[in-house]
């Protein structure tokens, strides 16, 4: 597989390894949670931001050897929530800019740049695989925010309105982009 070819299907595995990850569990609280659209963005940029900045800070310290694994969550929450409280309560001047998300992020993150540092050789390939785990974070959130306003609009049986669907509507989710991410997983060469 040509090279160019190659990062397309590395960014497009990203990207659904990222929703896979969300509908898995990672964060099930934070999904189901309503927010403000302009958030969703946000937190994609976060995603993108903290995953890029980790992996090169953990590809260039090679001494941490084993004990990088038990760094991963730890700085990614730590990274994300300082991202998070810089964004939105420094230059957005919201007053309840909180790190409430800073554990599901920091899981997300987490789980990012594993698949990252074992995935990319270079910074080309860590930049699009980036890049595509915050596409898949923006693309599972517009999903989730869709299926909320569409049952708002139709008829939608009462024992299922709000979280119970939306976790159902993960789950089913979950099934087809796992069986996609594992397809371009296995065009990249994995």
């Amino acid at each position: 597989m040509n090279a160019p070819a190659q990062l397309a299907a590395l960014a497009v595995f990203s990207s659904l390894a990222m929703n896979l990850l969300l509908h898995c569990g990672l964060g099930m609280r934070d999904a189901v949670r309503e927010e403000d659209a302009s958030l969703v963005f946000l937190q994609a940029g976060m995603v993108f931001v903290s995953v890029f900045f980790l992996w090169a800070v953990f590809s260039y310290i090679p001494f941490l050897g084993f004990f990088a694994y038990l760094l991963l969550f730890p700085l990614s929450a730590l990274v994300y929530a300082g991202l998070e409280r810089l964004l939105l309560q420094f230059l957005l001047k919201r007053e309840n800019a909180g790190t409430q998300a800073a554990g599901f992020s920091g899981g997300i993150c987490a789980a990012a740049l594993f698949l990252t540092l074992h995935l990319a050789s270079g910074f080309q390939e860590a930049l699009v695989l980036s890049l595509g785990f915050a596409f898949g974070v923006l693309f599972s959130r517009l999903i989730l925010a869709e299926i909320r306003r569409r049952s708002r609009l139709e008829a939608v049986p009462r024992f299922l309105r709000g979280s119970p669907l939306t976790l159902i509507s993960m789950g089913l989710l979950s099934l087809i982009f796992s069986s996609a991410a594992l397809i371009f997983y296995r065009a990249i060469g994995g």
